[in-house]
């Protein structure tokens, strides 16, 4: 009896080893990958949202300002459960208050679109690993069945462009030049950097087809450092100290961008009635985010830990 229990504690612990051994062999025989996909994008923000008040979190989307955006990138796996990925994103965002009934922001009337070229790197922990099962995999067999949908869970930190738009006279025009808040000549207001930092994060269900491919799908949100993606921050300048201090774009073009409404604004004494009161919210950042369906190809490493395609 004990000549038994003791072969079967023996074969247990070689199995263990023999599998972990396999198990470790098989990550770093393809620890390198190649990836890119395409999704939709969406923007949170001043502009436009749901039928309502406005609301700081993701429950405020409007689904019609959904645009699309696309990336590619490399992952490395440094450990069997660790790998760091570096991406290049890009898309385009909108937003528009005519895609909401809220009284308020409805009249406000400003919309914008902007492009969105971002650079990131992020760590990735798996918390589902795949595995290979018995060798025909099939149903009612006994033994290990393979696992092939797999879990990340990622964050880390970007760099990106941005540069917002209104349509205007059948026309896109840039709006940070113009300084459609009084950035140009309110001292207190400066002109904000079309360059900012970004923070993604996010989770990844993935599909492992075979030693070659695998397809996933992730969402991915970004936090963000600058409430001006949209060009909307804080309060109405007057029209005319718009129009008389840019030089981009004619005057009835500037005061548009600064107020879609301007002319029904202007009081019987000449005085514009919004000056100075709320056209955004300082105090919450813009949000965007990026829902990506994304192919994966694994290289396989050479002798030298080098990648290579497979054949």
């Amino acid at each position: 009896m004990k000549k038994i229990l003791r072969f079967f504690i023996y074969f247990g612990i070689f199995t263990h080893f023999t599998y972990s051994s396999f198990a470790q062999a098989d990550w770093l025989r393809y620890r390198y990958e190649i990836n890119g996909g395409i999704g939709p994008s969406f923007f949170l923000g001043e502009l436009g949202g749901s039928n309502g008040i406005g609301r700081n979190n993701i429950l405020d989307l409007n689904w019609k300002a959904t645009r699309i955006g696309g990336h590619f990138g490399g992952r490395y796996f440094l450990q069997e459960r660790i790998a760091v990925q570096g991406s290049f994103t890009f898309g385009l965002i909108h937003g528009s208050d005519k895609n909401t009934k809220e009284y308020f922001r409805s009249y406000r009337d400003v919309s914008f679109r902007s492009p969105i070229y971002e650079f990131h790197g992020r760590v990735e922990y798996k918390i589902r690993k795949e595995r290979e099962g018995h060798r025909y995999d099939l149903r009612g067999v006994r033994g290990q069945r393979a696992v092939k949908f797999v879990t990340y869970a990622f964050a880390g930190v970007g760099v990106y462009y941005f540069n917002p738009q209104a349509k205007i006279n059948g026309t896109w025009i840039d709006l940070r030049p113009i300084g459609t808040e009084g950035q140009n000549f309110i001292a207190t207001r400066k002109p904000y950097s079309r360059v900012s930092i970004s923070i993604p994060v996010g989770f990844q269900l993935k599909y492992v087809a075979n030693t070659k491919w695998a397809f996933s799908a992730e969402i991915g949100p970004r936090f963000l450092f600058t409430d001006y993606i949209d060009d909307v921050s804080t309060t109405y300048a007057s029209p005319d100290l718009i129009a008389a201090n840019q030089t981009t774009v004619p005057s009835d073009i500037a005061k548009i961008a600064a107020d879609p409404a301007y002319e029904s604004n202007i009081r019987p004494d000449g005085s514009y009635a919004y000056y100075n009161e709320q056209r955004g919210n300082p105090y919450n950042n813009d949000f965007f985010m990026f829902a990506m369906v994304t192919v994966h190809y694994k290289l396989k490493a050479n002798r030298n830990g080098w990648p290579k395609f497979q054949r």
